[in-house]
């Protein structure tokens, strides 16, 4: 009797633990998704935070030195890590990079979006050239593109007589970071496959960004004189 006693206990436990295995199964299957889903939400408010914490890093540079910071050489390690190159001119591919976090006077992670992934800092060498320090708002430009996905210009066409172009690019490369700079001292870009064309022209070297698209990349951007008008002092 004893035996068979054990035996239907034993044989309840499993069942009951079938049942709680099942009750699981179906909360991980509903809760799992819900729990993604507000991760990248967090994700999102987290990168437009620190996108609006960089301009706002930015504005009070150009107002202290009248020019706009080159990026940092993301491959850069010691004390060049996080800082503008000291000649302070990007021309070409120098004009791409990460935040100069260190040289802004601000935390690393503002650098990232909220996917901890480095967000690509592109100028307009002209604004960030010594030559024309204290005189942002009369130096030329024109070098950086945004288009929408329609492939037609973001910015409206300008009064020649009150020319404007855009005076810089931050961009978070999503939540998988695919385009963003490795930095940490390691050269390169974060890799992937099956790319839509609107993804790969957002982290190639033409300086001509989509904003929109198909793609999940976040996009700042702001010309130079909304960028004076309504951040810098």
């Amino acid at each position: 009797m004893r035996s068979s006693s054990n035996s239907k206990n034993a044989g309840f436990s499993l069942l009951e633990m079938a049942i709680v295995l099942m009750i699981l199964g179906i909360l991980g299957g509903v809760g799992i998704p819900l729990l993604k889903a507000r991760l990248r939400s967090t994700g999102l408010t987290k990168t437009r935070e620190n996108q609006e914490y960089a301009l706002d890093a930015i504005a009070a540079f150009v107002t202290h030195h009248r020019r706009f910071p080159c990026p940092a050489d993301p491959k850069a390690i010691g004390d060049a890590y996080g800082v503008e190159p000291k000649e302070r001119k990007c021309q070409g591919v120098k004009a791409e990079g990460i935040l100069p976090f260190r040289t802004l006077g601000i935390s690393e992670r503002f650098a990232k979006d909220g996917f901890k992934h480095f967000m690509t800092y592109v100028v307009d060498p002209n604004l960030a050239d010594k030559d024309y320090e204290n005189k942002t708002h009369l130096a030329p430009g024109g070098r950086l593109v945004v288009q929408t996905d329609q492939g037609l210009p973001a910015l409206a066409p300008q009064a020649a007589q009150f020319p404007d172009f855009i005076a810089l690019v931050l961009i978070s490369h999503g939540e998988r970071g695919v385009g963003a700079f490795i930095g940490n001292g390691r050269p390169g870009k974060i890799k992937g496959a099956g790319l839509s064309p609107h993804k790969i022209e957002n982290f190639d070297t033409n300086f001509v960004f989509v904003d929109g698209g198909d793609t999940d990349d976040i996009l700042r951007w702001e010309t130079r004189n909304n960028f004076l008008k309504h951040y810098v002092r």
